[in-house]
């Protein structure tokens, strides 16, 4: 048996022991359990104030982002392991690849975390680095919780959870979100969308591009029920959906269990949220622009999460915050 496994039932062994029988807080053997663990791994190491252990720390020299209140968001890159070194998730596709769990659909690069929302373990690190540092870092159960408290007793007392270590670098600091978004969208538009400019926004967040027409195309004058192809990506290229057969195979998306096809989407003249795609409701950004798309026309919508999948982002390809391009046609029933 290997000799640190010993050590450690033997130290678990020695606090349970000594630990008094009166105690019945809500971390009483978590506490007991991770302590053993760190004096058998790390007897050197000393905690933060609020119990988490910094494995190593490389500082950046960007700005500093303290308490949360001039950047209250954060890019980061990072990687989530057990007390075993088993990789729980990556933002890393190096790392996804290197340990087995690489998925092409997935979305692999910096997340943005609202640090008001992030584990009170990452907050406390996070307080005290600065754009360009990284931090590996131990953070125990009772701290893997967005409450706030003042001491670990506070944290102890009322938050319980899985212990983890968490590997992360700050690329960037974030003041104002929407700002923020409005900014990256301007220059992934200047740079990559031919015929427009940051300042062409139909309204705030939110490009449009007719790239074919035919030229006898007349707006739709009434509701009624079209038909389209579509496919949506990120702004790094990424496609996350398609109709398109070739276009689902050369990005990893094919499945033998999806029909391949134009999709029917019920068109409201009057009211853009009201129109649905395949019986389903969609976002706003996508249905806007149906609503501003003629007949047999090929356009393109790009727009900021406020039209799209928000701060939560949805499942493995799109991520919180994230800026989402639709191109779309209108064809024939198929």
């Amino acid at each position: 048996m290997n000799k640190k496994i010993i050590l450690f039932l033997g130290v678990l062994a020695v606090c349970c022991g000594c630990a008094k029988k009166t105690t019945t807080g809500l971390n009483d053997s978590a506490k007991e359990y991770f302590d053993a663990w760190m004096h058998v791994h790390y007897p050197e190491l000393q905690s933060t104030p609020l119990g988490a252990y910094v494995l190593s720390d490389e500082e950046g020299d960007g700005v500093a982002l303290g308490d949360g209140q001039e950047y209250p968001y954060v890019r980061v890159n990072y990687t989530v392991y057990d007390l075993s070194g088993n990789v729980a998730s990556t933002s890393r596709e190096d790392v996804a690849q290197k340990v087995g769990t690489y998925n092409e659909t997935y979305y692999y690069g910096p997340a943005v975390w609202k640090r008001s929302s992030v584990y009170a373990g990452l907050e406390e690190s996070l307080s005290q680095m600065n754009v360009g540092s990284i931090r590996k870092v131990i953070i125990p159960g009772w701290l893997t919780s967005d409450a706030r408290y003042s001491t670990q007793q506070e944290y102890l007392d009322n938050v319980s959870g899985s212990n983890a270590i968490y590997e992360f670098e700050v690329v960037e600091a974030i003041k104002d979100i929407s700002k923020w978004q409005i900014d990256s969208i301007g220059r992934y538009v200047d740079s990559s969308v031919e015929g427009l400019t940051a300042k062409d926004s139909i309204k705030l967040g939110f490009y449009y591009l007719s790239r074919e027409v035919p030229k006898d195309s007349k707006e739709f004058d009434s509701d009624t029920t079209i038909y389209i192809n579509y496919t949506g990506r990120l702004l790094d290229g990424r496609v996350f959906d398609t109709t398109i057969k070739d276009t689902a195979i050369m990005y990893g998306l094919y499945s033998s269990n999806t029909t391949y096809s134009p999709k029917e989407v019920k068109y409201y003249k009057d009211e853009y949220t009201s129109i649905t795609l395949a019986g389903n409701t969609v976002i706003d950004g996508f249905a806007y622009t149906i609503h501003e798309m003629k007949p047999y026309e090929k356009a393109s919508g790009i727009f900021i999460s406020d039209y799209g999948y928000s701060s939560s982002g949805t499942g493995k390809a799109i991520p919180p915050y994230a800026a989402l391009r639709f191109d779309i046609e209108i064809v024939d029933k198929p």
